[in-house]
Order: structure tokens, then C-alpha cells, then sequence
């Protein structure tokens, strides 16, 4: 997978891998500090109160994300398109009192619907004005406060905060009150991140610009928002669907089995994330006639992420009781482990189907994208009613697994019917290999041979990963790692084309 395009093709390859980078640093800390506020619960608390505890926090983000009605997708494509701060100030004014009195009415709703959710439906409101004016300042491509914030300042804060308090109170209420507070932190921070953009976008405002009227801002932004929704929903409500119809023990059981996913998914999204801004100009500079450069880029980030993620998959589908045991023995059984190994499966297909989703808003396609994700949903809590009460929670896995790579399969084949979308198979294939023969096939050989604990799982994974290292870097220009690298540097050299 060398690099063969022209010298924009590389330029925008390597501000992806200046952003990537920064915003993977950020995304490692808050996935391992999410790690750390589950292994204190489950180790602090009953399973019952740890289950009540994780249906809860998965409703608020499904709140959340309908209070935000789409409008960080929204924001991404009209400022950047535009080339001026000044429309920032205009579309935020369009889009913040809808966000704010949504959340407000979301919050209330769910506070007299569901009494566990009392415990911190109150930091919904300023969740979402965080995650509102991080999307502002996201828009014109810049990153660190996201990563400051929403990455690292955040998570530790609710990691600290839960972790004091379960040695005081180990009730739900004291604990889901302590995890709140971290939006609250957030909230703050974020107001004041945003305050240099709007002053820049104030100062320019009537300076002849062309403002976006709120129909269309909305016309587009809708879509999204309904996404938003049943995106988190195909992500969180399984959890919730599982305590429904099983119990909340059962729930700890399987947020426990299936929280692995999210260190694969932080370097997917790291990437997705600072590729958007990227796929946005190359659509603004040249419309949608030249699919070599977008089918280039997005060949070469799939690659990346297949090679920042895989490795986690196959660590955990290796041995899957070695990694399930640092939770404890009780979250140790056949149902736990067959539930991971299905998300392992279902993650590597997602992984190597590359920021389809990405690529598809900025193409303007939100309504596909909304169709895709309802398609999902509803496969989702489809299987779920029927496989649960049968599988159990290995039921709740496999649903989820079909309804994101049905998800995945249908961007794909629309984005090559409206783009003219490439994907290189071969070059796909050929850096997959490297990930199963490092990782999955001498940690799974050291499985077999002598059985793994969870020390010695966590040992076996760094020795191999140290190869698989070493293996990335001399193969580093056919994965195109020569890029990544050469885009870390500040004005760093040109990788020949």
C-alpha cells in the first residue's frame, strides 16, 4: 500500500497523521482511564449495582447524543467549507438553543421515566453544551482542546472522582453523582476553548459573507441528528436491552466482556475524526471529480487503522479469559468469553471497512447515512428480542456484530456507486496478515501450549507486540508507515510520491 498519488494526495496524508496522532495520545488515556472506572466498579461494587450502574450511563450517552441533533457534523461541514471563522458565530447561534432546550427536556423526561438515571441526569444539559463547543472549535480543524478535554481531562476526572467515593459510599446514586461531575469539569473548559474562535469569527462577521441560512443548516444537520441516535444506540442500548430481559448482573457481565472494543475503536476514531476536515476540502476544492485522491486516502488511513486496532482484537480473541480476568473470577465464564470473541470478529470486519460513514456525510449523503443506521438499529434490537432469551448474553453479541457490519458493508457499496470508491483488496489483505501472524497466533500458540492468566496474557500480548513493532517498521513504506511517521514531524520531509 506505497503511497503513489500526487503530492496533495501526501500533504493531506500527513495532516491526517499530525492530527491522528495527537488525538490517538488523547483517546489512549480516556480508554484507559474508561478501563480503570470499570475495573473500580466491578471490584468496589455488587454486580447488581455495577449492572444498574453501566443500563444508566449507556442511556445518558444515548441522551446525549439526541440533544446534540447532529450539529457537530453540521458545523464540521459548513465552516470548513466556507474558509472563514465567521460563520462559526452564526451557526452556533443557530444551533445552541435547540441543543440546550432539548437536553433540558431529555434530561427531565428521563429523570421522571427511569429512576436510575437521577443518579446524573442533571450533567446532561452541560454535556452537551461541552460537546457543542468542542464541535465549534473541531470545525476549523483544530483538535487539542477536544483532546485536552473531552480526552484526557474528562475521563481522569471521572476515574478520580469514582474512585474516591466508592471508598466512602458504594451506592449508585453516590457513584453515578461522581461520574457526572466530570461534565460539569468538562462544561467549564470547554466554554473557554471555544471563546478565541468566536472572538476571531466576531471580528469578520459582515465582512461580505455568505451565511448559511438555518434551513439548510438543518436540512442536513437532521438526518445526522436521527443517525446520532441510532448510531449510539446500535452501541449502548444492548446493555440496556440485556438487563431488560435478563437482569442487571447480567449487564455487568456483558459491558464487562465487551469493553475491550473501545481500544480498538479509539484509533479508528482518531483517525476518522481528523480525516473528516480532510475529505471536506478535497470535496470543496474539486468536487466530487476526482475519486483517486479520496479513494487514496482512504486507503491508506484504513490501513493505519487496521494497524493501530487489530492488534487489540486479536490479543483479546486469542485468549479471551486472560484478558477477562482482570475483572475478577466472577466475570470469568463460557458466556463472557464467547461474547468476546464474537466482538473481536465483528471489529476486525468494521476496522477494515475504513471511515465509510465519514466519507459518506461529506459527500453530503447524511440521509444514507441515517437510512444505514436505522437499518442497524433495527437489525440490532431485532436479534436481541430473539437471541437473548435464547444465548443469553452471547445473543446480545451477535446481534450487535450483524448490525455493524451490515452497517458498514451497505456505506461501503453506496460510496462506490456515487463516488466511484476503490478499495484495494489486495493491499488490505496484505496488511492484515501482519497483526495475525504477530499477535494472534503466538499469544493463541501460548494459550493452547500452557494456558494464560491474566498477567501472563498481558506478558505474552507486549512480547508480541514488540514484534509486531519491530515487523511494522521494516515493512514500513509498502504500509505507507513512512507517511504516518513523516507527518509527525514539524515541517518534516516530503515522502517521495
Amino acid at each position: 500500500m506505497s503511497l503513489t498519488a500526487g503530492a496533495d494526495v501526501g500533504g493531506h496524508l500527513r495532516a491526517v497523521a499530525r492530527g491522528s496522532a495527537g488525538t490517538m495520545a488523547g483517546a489512549v488515556l480516556s480508554t484507559v482511564a474508561g478501563f480503570g472506572l470499570v475495573l473500580v466498579v466491578t471490584r468496589s461494587v455488587s454486580p447488581d449495582t455495577a449492572g444498574r450502574f453501566f443500563a444508566a450511563s449507556a442511556v445518558f450517552l444515548v441522551a446525549l447524543a439526541a440533544s446534540g441533533l447532529g450539529t457537530d457534523t453540521g458545523l464540521a461541514r459548513f465552516v470548513l467549507r466556507s474558509g472563514d471563522p465567521a460563520p462559526a458565530v452564526w451557526l452556533l447561534r443557530i444551533a445552541a438553543v435547540p441543543v440546550l432546550v432539548t437536553s433540558g427536556l431529555v434530561a427531565l423526561a428521563l429523570a421522571l421515566a427511569w429512576p436510575d438515571t437521577r443518579w446524573f441526569v442533571w450533567a446532561l444539559p452541560l454535556a452537551a453544551a461541552s460537546d457543542l463547543c468542542l464541535a465549534t472549535v473541531r470545525a476549523h480543524a483544530q483538535f487539542r482542546s477536544t483532546v485536552l478535554i473531552d480526552r484526557v481531562v474528562r475521563p481522569l476526572v471521572q476515574l478520580g472522582s469514582v474512585a474516591v467515593v466508592v471508598t466512602i459510599d458504594q451506592s449508585g446514586a453516590v457513584l453515578g453523582g461522581a461520574w457526572a461531575a466530570g461534565y460539569a469539569v468538562s462544561a467549564l473548559l470547554s466554554v473557554r476553548a471555544l471563546r478565541p474562535v468566536l472572538r476571531r469569527g466576531a471580528n469578520r462577521i459582515g465582512v461580505g459573507e455568505e451565511r448559511t441560512s438555518p434551513r439548510a443548516f438543518w436540512q442536513f444537520t437532521w438526518p445526522r441528528a436521527v443517525a446520532r441516535i441510532a448510531q449510539m444506540a446500535v452501541q449502548k442500548l444492548d446493555i440496556v436491552v440485556v438487563a431488560w430481559l435478563l437482569s442487571p448482573t447480567d449487564a455487568a457481565l456483558y459491558a464487562v466482556a465487551t469493553r475491550f472494543v473501545v481500544f480498538g475503536q479509539l484509533a479508528n476514531q482518531a483517525v476518522s475524526t481528523v480525516v473528516q476536515p480532510r475529505f471536506t476540502m478535497i470535496l470543496a476544492a474539486r468536487g466530487e471529480e476526482d475519486p483517486a485522491a479520496l479513494s487514496r486516502i482512504f486507503a491508506v488511513t484504513t490501513g493505519w487503522s487496521m494497524l493501530l486496532a487489530w492488534p487489540v482484537y486479536l490479543g483479546v480473541a486469542a485468549a479471551p479469559a486472560g484478558y477477562l480476568g482482570w475483572f475478577g473470577d466472577a466475570y470469568v465464564s463460557g458466556g463472557t468469553r464467547a461474547v468476546a470473541v464474537v466482538m473481536c470478529c465483528g471489529m476486525l470486519v468494521a476496522v477494515a471497512s475504513g471511515p465509510v460513514d465519514t466519507l459518506l456525510l461529506m459527500t453530503g449523503r447524511s440521509g444514507l447515512s441515517l437510512a444505514n443506521t436505522l437499518v442497524a438499529l433495527v437489525l440490532d434490537m431485532g436479534l436481541c428480542l430473539v437471541l437473548v432469551p435464547r444465548m443469553g448474553i452471547a445473543g446480545a453479541a451477535t446481534a450487535w456484530v450483524a448490525a455493524v457490519v451490515v452497517r458498514c458493508l451497505l456505506a461501503m457499496r453506496q460510496l462506490r456507486t456515487d463516488i466511484g470508491l476503490a478499495v484495494e483488496g489486495r493491499a488490505l489483505l496484505g496488511t492484515a496478515a501482519l497483526p495475525i501472524g504477530c499477535i494472534l497466533v503466538p499469544v493463541g500458540a501460548a494459550q493452547l501450549a500452557v494456558g494464560l492468566t491474566p498477567t501472563t496474557w498481558l506478558l505474552a500480548c507486549a512480547g508480541a507486540g514488540t514484534v509486531y513493532l519491530w515487523a511494522m517498521w521494516r515493512l514500513r513504506r509498502p504500509l505507507s508507515v513512512d507517511v504516518f511517521v513523516s507527518g509527525l514531524r514539524p515541517g518534516g520531509e516530503r515522502v517521495p510520491a
